[in-house]
């Protein structure tokens, strides 16, 4: 969902390059520095994202964070799953802002801070902090960046979710099996389909859903979706890819 904030900001500059006040394009450097601002300037609410990737700048952002979080601000930091890979950045969150609500999701996201709706920083390339950025401080665009993350924010889970999972429900096993429930398969179909017998796939059903604190089967499936143990299937290329 917050790809579509990369193609929302290129299209509002492209209309708006005269107004170089509420839309301005950056250099990589330049984008972080008025991150850095953006975040210092906030007064009530944060908004960021972090798409993941082997990148030094998000550290760095980070402490900041935390120091907002100090004087008081609402931190919100939406995050990639594969940022569970990232130690020297969890350690960075554990130890410098222990206070911002992280959550994960499976969704591709864009990157971006937002402060109490009035200004952001949005960058360019899904990939890392590095690319180039654009300062907004147009306010339709902002709503509408809002509006993005609240949607993905939604549909994420909580770090310490992620941090509770075990080695078993991430396994490649219990993948097939989540795969098989989102599937509609039959216990019968998806049990001799995996090589297992239909009692110890009924087995394995009911603690990996136990364990993704669901409540179904069909819930288990969305949980697996929002902890990123299932891919992310975005509306619009799902229905791109139906028949004509």
């Amino acid at each position: 969902m917050l790809l579509e904030a990369g193609r929302l900001v290129k299209s509002a500059v492209d209309r708006h390059r005269s107004e170089e006040r509420l839309l301005t394009e950056m250099e990589p450097e330049e984008g972080v520095d008025a991150a850095e601002h953006v975040i210092e300037s906030a007064q009530q609410s944060l908004s960021v994202v972090f798409a993941g990737g082997d990148d030094q700048r998000a550290p760095r952002l980070v402490t900041r964070l935390g120091r907002a979080v100090a004087r008081g601000v609402d931190v919100r930091l939406l995050g990639r799953v594969g940022l569970m890979d990232e130690r020297y950045l969890l350690k960075c969150l554990d130890k410098q802002a222990s206070g911002v609500d992280v959550r994960l999701v499976g969704a591709p996201l864009h990157e971006m801070v937002l402060a109490d709706g009035s200004v952001g920083v949005v960058w360019s390339d899904s990939d890392k902090l590095s690319r180039e950025a654009v300062l907004v401080r147009a306010p339709a665009v902002l709503r509408n960046l809002r509006t993005l993350f609240t949607i993905s924010w939604n549909g994420s889970a909580a770090l310490e979710d992620h941090r509770r999972l075990s080695g078993r429900t991430r396994s490649v096993m219990a993948r097939r099996i989540l795969m098989a429930l989102s599937s509609g398969r039959t216990d019968e179909a998806a049990a001799r389909e995996i090589g297992m017998s239909v009692r110890t796939y009924r087995r394995n059903v009911a603690e990996i859903t136990r364990e993704l604190g669901a409540h179904s089967r069909f819930q288990a499936g969305a949980r697996a979706v929002e902890l990123g143990l299932l891919p992310y299937v975005d509306a619009a290329d799902d229905e791109d890819s139906q028949p004509a």
